[in-house]
């Protein structure tokens, strides 16, 4: 039996102009698809179906960006950070997450998994979902005029669960030597690690840490040598802490 397509992307953008923030709902084993696909991702199973979601989910890690990555096209979501969200409905991805800056960081951390909603944020031209922390309304939330933040509530007690990442072999990486012994104790801090279990040769997969993590490492970089990166570029290239020697030796250059 022939799939039957429809146009996924501009049905969930036509619902967010209602107000309606769509995932993709597995009848076969219960899994939603947010943002929404056609197949599903736990099963394979690829007739699934349009569902809206509650919008309740939970913090489980986030960043926060350096002065050097925030983006001036955002202004009117800060203060916001990049966080592993996870909805009620199961799914976990990494988002924008409003709300989010130097004040209340702490507070989050102790309390993780904290607790977020999805808001509907007015862009130019077109409308989009993001999460912002529980009595948080950044200026571009539809319907919002202030922007004011308010207190959040209790935190809820869940699990974070570990990121998968899939293994690769890494190529061999040609580095500065002063860059790597500056970066080594950057990444052991980053990922909670003693600095001496950390060579050139360790791939970033062996952390078995959440990928936002490097999110974070990334950004931190940017402040500490005072260079730029594309975390598309370090997420492409540097998959040993060597290779992301080179990579901030390249950016130095």
């Amino acid at each position: 039996m022939a799939i039957k397509l429809e146009r996924i992307v501009k049905t969930y953008y036509d619902n967010l102009e209602q107000g309606k923030i769509l995932g993709r709902y597995c009848p076969k084993c219960g899994n939603m698809e947010w943002p929404p696909v056609y197949a599903c991702n736990a099963c394979g199973n690829m007739y699934t179906e349009y569902r809206e979601i509650s919008g309740k989910a939970v913090i489980t890690n986030f960043v926060l960006p350096s002065v050097m990555s925030l983006k001036p096209q955002l202004k009117d979501l800060e203060p916001y950070g990049y966080a592993m969200v996870k909805l009620e409905e199961g799914t976990e991805k990494a988002v924008m997450v409003c709300g989010i800056d130097k004040n209340n960081e702490k507070e989050i951390r102790a309390h993780l998994p904290y607790p977020v909603h999805a808001i509907i944020v007015q862009r130019d031209g077109y409308k989009t979902a993001v999460f912002a922390l529980n009595g948080f309304s950044p200026a571009a939330e539809v319907g919002n005029t202030s922007g004011a933040a308010v207190a959040a509530p209790a935190p809820v007690v869940e699990e974070a669960p570990a990121a998968v990442v899939e293994e690769e072999t890494p190529a061999a990486a040609n580095f500065d030597g002063d860059v790597l012994a500056q970066l080594i104790p950057i990444v052991a801090r980053s990922y909670h690690v003693d600095p001496s279990t950390v060579t050139a040769d360790t791939k970033f997969t062996d952390f078995k840490a959440q990928s936002v993590i490097f999110v974070g490492l990334v950004a931190s970089l940017e402040d500490e040598f005072d260079i730029m990166i594309s975390i598309t570029e370090a997420s492409a290239k540097a998959k040993t802490v060597g290779q992301l020697a080179e990579l901030v030796t390249e950016c130095m250059e």
